[in-house]
């Protein structure tokens, strides 16, 4: 019993910090999906040459991807992307999901 308090405590615990992180404002969602598609678009380049996909469709697919990312981020995760140039691992697994909901399940 008093091991599944001590859970119980530790969850209250964590929700609480998480539920304490300060909102994100538009001016840094925007921020963020502005540095994030750059990034992305960037990384993509490199391997346009000879795939046939377009600068244009990967564009698109970074904005995209940004844009469902920027729903989920927080204010920590902008200070560290946006002003510190730090790359989370909880980023990575917010891109991951997000590639899910842009990029189109080609057969």
């Amino acid at each position: 019993m008093k091991s599944s308090h001590v859970l119980l405590s530790g969850l209250l615990l964590l929700s609480s910090s998480v539920s304490a992180e300060k909102p994100v404002s538009e001016e840094d969602h925007r921020a963020f999906e502005q540095k994030f598609a750059e990034m992305c678009i960037e990384n993509e380049k490199a391997q346009l040459k000879g795939s046939g996909v377009l600068l244009e469709e990967v564009k698109s697919v970074c904005a995209c991807i940004a844009r469902e990312e920027s729903k989920r981020v927080t204010a920590s995760e902008v200070q560290e992307f946006v002003r510190e140039g730090k790359y989370p691992a909880s980023l990575m697994m917010k891109s991951n999901a997000a590639t899910y909901v842009c990029v189109p399940n080609k057969p």
